[in-house]
């Protein structure tokens, strides 16, 4: 897949392990705004159909904090109105997404999220792109793919970020003041000091420092074990370049009923689509829904149950066994229920549907794991599919 990655004075071309390099200084205005008509215009003329389009902090906001994780607590709208308060797309109708990264506490939980004015996104979606997300988030899927590191630092030098990730997760990240480039002392402090804001001072295990079309110097004094330097010249063949893990995506969705609409308004189109469309109707087919994923659900513990009496050892290993986590699961909330359980060397799996964005997070946190992904299904109400991971977890 052809990737184009787009900086403040240049867009870069990868395509078939080769990168290419074409000035762009158009791109943002004297003031510092991006002019997304000549960004469209730019890539048309270099293939971006069907592209992945990766965009630079001048082009698309990021950010990483805690919001309050509460039922009924309207995350989507929150992330929308923390966006709406960058100066940068002031007065701008903004497109969002968001990933839930991990809980902070029994109240927070961590939210990666990304913006976009709704007007660029709909100019860029002409090009009809596989993705349309902020630049490091495809490098620090990439480094996460190829190292093994518990504590993994990242640094970057297509829109100047450092990221800490432990355990798979990220603990935090930043833009960096000095550019990614400058390879020396200075760079090397702020990096620790960055560390320090992400709560994980002292040296890392590895430091990937990953560019294109070269990757950035090693700066003297990096607190890092052991350094990597890559041009990541196989992301267009990388399965990871479209993964859900750590992704958003910024192309136009199909609006909701009602979205965007002063809430007196959506509940006047509310209580008509209810009119015309039945509520009985629309009752009957969600408890049809939570039937089937309740009798798939009990086909798997009857599964497990026959598994566990043939295969598994009387033996109780260490770490979270198959009897914690059943234990666990007949104790959830009527909000989650499990659809799937993979048991593998060294790491338990489990699969499921939500009705509550944080059920998973709490689930989480009770088995010692890690969420890989909370993802929300088409549906009224919504539901969400989530997955969580036992790492040095032995079933029995």
């Amino acid at each position: 897949m052809t990737l184009l990655l787009a900086t403040r004075e240049r867009i870069l071309r990868l395509r078939e392990g080769e990168v290419e390099s074409f000035p762009a200084s158009d791109l943002v205005g004297e003031e510092g705004q991006p002019r997304y008509e000549r960004l469209l215009h730019h890539l048309r003329g270099l293939g971006g159909k069907g592209a992945y389009l990766g965009l630079g902090p001048e082009f698309a906001l990021l950010r990483l904090q805690p919001f309050p994780s509460l039922p009924g607590f309207p995350l989507e709208e929150a992330v929308l109105a923390e966006a709406e308060r960058s100066p940068r797309f002031a007065g701008e109708e903004l497109l969002a997404d968001y990933l839930l990264v991990a809980p902070e506490d029994e109240r927070r939980v961590r939210v990666l999220f990304a913006a976009l004015p709704l007007k660029a996104a709909r100019l860029l979606a002409r090009l009809r792109p596989a993705r349309i997300e902020p630049l490091p988030l495809v490098l620090w899927r990439y480094a996460l793919g190829q190292s093994r590191a518990g504590r993994l630092l990242v640094l970057e030098n297509l829109s100047h970020t450092v990221a800490l990730f432990e355990g798979g997760v990220l603990q935090g990240f930043r833009y960096l003041t000095l550019p990614a480039d400058a390879g020396n002392e200075a760079l090397a402090e702020e990096v620790a000091r960055s560390l320090s804001l992400f709560g994980g001072g002292g040296r890392v295990e590895e430091a990937w420092l990953l560019g294109l079309p070269t990757p950035p110097p090693v700066p003297p004094g990096l607190p890092a074990e052991r350094v990597e330097q890559r041009v990541p010249l196989e992301l267009g063949a990388s399965p990871r370049l479209l993964a859900k893990e750590l992704a958003l995506d910024l192309r136009p969705r199909r609006r909701a009923l009602g979205e965007r609409l002063p809430r007196e308004a959506q509940l006047a189109v509310f209580l008509a689509a209810l009119f015309f469309a039945g509520g009985l109707v629309g009752k009957g087919l969600l408890e049809s829904r939570l039937a089937g994923e309740k009798r798939r659900a009990e086909a798997l513990r009857q599964e497990v149950a026959l598994l566990r009496a043939q295969a598994f050892q009387p033996a109780r290993p260490r770490g979270v066994g198959l009897e914690q986590v059943l234990k666990v699961a007949s104790e959830k909330p009527e909000t989650l229920w499990l659809t799937g359980l993979r048991a593998e060397e060294g790491r338990l799996s489990l699969q499921g549907k939500a009705l509550d964005p944080y059920a998973p997070l709490l689930l989480a946190r009770r088995l010692g794991g890690q969420v890989r992904g909370v993802r929300e299904e088409a549906g009224s109400p919504p539901v969400y599919a989530w997955e969580v991971e036992v790492v040095k977890a032995q079933a029995r």
